[in-house]
């Protein structure tokens, strides 16, 4: 290579990195001038576990492995399970749940992917042996960062849609935990109750034993004694599986379905439910429930889509353009390369940003008219529960448990048959069973009613249960 060859070369090389370094300030300006933003810091639990905790329903694992069962630490199994308990077992170990805390991840990637710019395109023609020159052009795509702040603000909004989705999964698996409870609850009471039942029976038939060799009573009326005896056997035989059954449905809704230790629930004392004002209800959910959020936040994502639909048909590069070597001049330049919108102008993605708008906007109507309606039902289902069971413990169990007391007293003194007896007894245990239900019918309600608002609207009297030196 002579000397104005080696000349040349550099020169151009020098013209070369001249535009190199121009394109990469133009990438940085425009970078900046997009209005960088910042993703949020990397995925994990904290928001949702913040949120859940504000909403007062537990706390959530920081972090989870498939298929162990993790024990939070203010869950102690040993001396009998808590509804509080199952609640936060369950935040920890339901497997559904934990599932649906990837998308996190899976948004998280989707964000930082809409913040990564378009990577330049460099093409090369060598030169075969002789006077060709070596060709290069550089592209660099300005639309991918003049849209880049639109599309981190749309990946941003469909994370913090995921993360109000998640809350409200959170809420979901606490109130499925504390049905689950109630029903567990109910089916140990309910077997427990047929128990007591059986003892009861079980002395009447004893005394009717004596009776009949004493002759006070006929061979008949002793034979009907035994069978309420073995009937309530029986029934306290087939309600020994239903708590089996309970148990496991419980196990599985807070997510130790795997763990052979056996439960036992512990349940506060109900309290007195006071008057809510439904509309105050109303508001209040409607102003923080997590999928309400999430609602709105989706019709956000959608009105910036539909925007980012009508610019993204355009496809503007800047160009670097040189050659070097071979039988001509050494030459560089910058210029510009675009599609020339003739055709295809986004039309068909623009009308469907349009009707995703329209969706999401309906799905967000949908979702209040959900929220008034459940919070409406939650509330009536625990007004109607607490009645009840009111009544029936004033007015109902304490004449049925006289009644039985007296009858009871009547045939141990040789007066009254049995058959006053077992019509007492019948009458005040399925009374004793009515009362049962209705606890669990109340526990349930006030569990749909805290997911329905989208707070724990009962804690404040249970703390006052709990603790009732703090309200002297």
């Amino acid at each position: 290579m002579t000397r104005d060859q080696v000349v040349k070369s550099n020169q151009a090389t020098l013209r070369s990195g001249c535009w190199a370094n121009c394109l990469t300030l133009t990438l940085v300006s425009c970078t900046l001038l997009s209005g960088c933003k910042t993703p949020p810091p990397y995925a994990d639990r904290g928001h949702v576990n913040q949120e859940i905790q504000c909403r007062m329903f537990g706390e959530v694992a920081t972090n989870s492995c498939p298929g162990e069962i993790s024990i939070p630490p203010n869950a102690v199994m040993e001396d009998g399970l808590t509804e509080e308990e199952a609640v936060a077992l369950a935040l920890w170990n339901n497997r559904d749940f934990l599932a649906t805390l990837s998308n996190l991840g899976i948004a998280r990637g989707d964000l930082v992917q809409a913040g990564l710019l378009s990577n330049p395109q460099l093409n090369l023609l060598f030169p075969p042996i002789g006077s060709k020159q070596l060709e290069w052009t550089l592209f660099v795509p300005l639309e991918a960062i003049i849209l880049r702040q639109q599309r981190v603000e749309i990946a941003d909004q469909d994370y913090q849609r995921v993360c109000n989705e998640l809350v409200q999964n959170g809420l979901n698996v606490a109130r499925d935990a504390r049905v689950a409870f109630a029903d567990f609850q109910f089916a140990v009471d309910r077997h427990n109750l047929a128990q007591e039942a059986v003892e009861v029976r079980g002395g009447i038939a004893d005394l009717a034993e004596k009776r009949l060799e004493a002759g006070d009573i006929g061979e008949l009326e002793a034979i009907t004694t035994r069978v309420d005896v073995n009937r309530s056997r029986a029934e306290a035989a087939g309600l020994e599986q239903a708590v089996k059954i309970a148990e496991a449905q419980l196990k599985l809704a807070i997510g130790i379905a795997g763990l052979d230790t056996p439960l036992y629930p512990v349940s506060e004392k109900i309290v007195p439910v006071p008057d809510f004002e439904v509309d105050s209800l109303i508001s209040e959910a409607l102003a923080i429930r997590p999928d309400i959020k999430a609602a709105r936040v989706s019709i956000q994502a959608a009105q910036h889509r539909e925007e980012l639909a009508r610019k993204s048909f355009l496809r503007i590069d800047a160009v670097a353009d040189g050659n070097s070597g071979g039988g001509g001049p050494t030459n560089s330049g910058p210029g510009l390369r675009f599609e020339i919108p003739i055709f295809n102008r986004n039309q068909g993605l623009i009308i469907r940003s349009q009707w995703t708008l329209d969706q999401a906007s309906h799905n967000y109507q949908a979702a209040r008219d959900r929220v008034i309606t459940e919070v409406r039902t939650s509330l009536a289902g625990v007004e109607q529960a607490n009645s009840n069971l009111d009544l029936l413990r004033e007015k109902v169990l304490p004449d049925l448990k006289d009644t039985v007391e007296l009858s009871e007293a009547s045939y141990r003194d040789g007066g009254d048959g049995y058959f006053l007896v077992l019509q007492a007894t019948s009458q005040f245990i399925d009374s004793r069973i009515r009362e049962l239900e209705l606890e669990a019918d109340l526990r349930r309600a006030s569990a749909e009613l805290d997911r329905s608002v989208g707070r724990r609207v009962m804690n404040q009297f249970l703390v006052e249960e709990r603790f009732p030196e703090l309200h002297v």
